[in-house]
């Protein structure tokens, strides 16, 4: 690289550096967040489930509750429970599969009211760092739950508790809740080109 160029690229990092370290020294709040992971793209509960990883690296402890998804554990699950660490997660799936497959909203009812009896004792818990809300969007789309009920909830946490909540068409309430929101937007995915679901891939 002609020294120029060299002495302009070295500019320009040490402008973005000044920029990266008072971005740093202002953020000094210590709390839980809520972190909203929505959009209509593959990866949200992935996402979610890479933090709660990271979490337990620290030696957090932590709880995950599953809302909507299929009778058959995942690959998150399967490996979760394969690791000593599992010890620090206190997990419950709603387990009735998905909402299409059962057609019966008052069963489903019933189930979403038992997972979320769960998920309100974990936000209550203030030895848990982190709580997982996979898929809590659609109760809310649904009407399974009620939002207000579920937002007074999160807002009466533990203030050093982090709530992640994944699941597509994420109310208004939710958005406005999060201090972060990440959407996956469905730019391409194999399944739509007829390509079968794997194991290890995509559950």
């Amino acid at each position: 690289m002609e020294e120029g160029k060299k002495q302009s690229h070295n500019a320009r990092m040490q402008r973005k550096k000044e920029v990266v370290d008072a971005a740093i020294e202002r953020a000094q709040e210590e709390r839980g967040i809520v972190i909203l992971i929505t959009g209509n793209g593959k990866g949200k509960t992935t996402s979610a489930f890479g933090t709660l990883y990271r979490a337990l690296g620290h030696g957090h402890r932590a709880g995950v509750v599953q809302f909507i998804k299929g009778t058959q554990a995942t690959g998150e699950v399967v490996f979760l429970r394969q690791q000593p660490a599992s010890a620090a997660v206190q997990y419950h799936a709603m387990a009735t599969g998905f909402t299409w497959n059962t057609q019966n909203w008052d069963a489903d009812k019933r189930a979403a009211d038992e997972a979320w009896a769960q998920a309100a004792s974990m936000l209550a818990d203030p030895a848990l760092n982190l709580v997982v809300l996979d898929e809590l969007t659609y109760m809310l789309k649904y009407n399974y739950l009620d939002t207000a009920t579920v937002v007074e909830a999160i807002r009466a946490r533990p203030s050093m508790q982090t709530v992640i909540i994944t699941g597509r068409a994420a109310k208004p309430e939710l958005l406005e809740l999060a201090d972060t929101v990440s959407e996956i937007a469905d730019c391409k995915h194999a399944f739509k080109a007829g390509v079968k679901a794997q194991p290890g891939i995509d559950f």
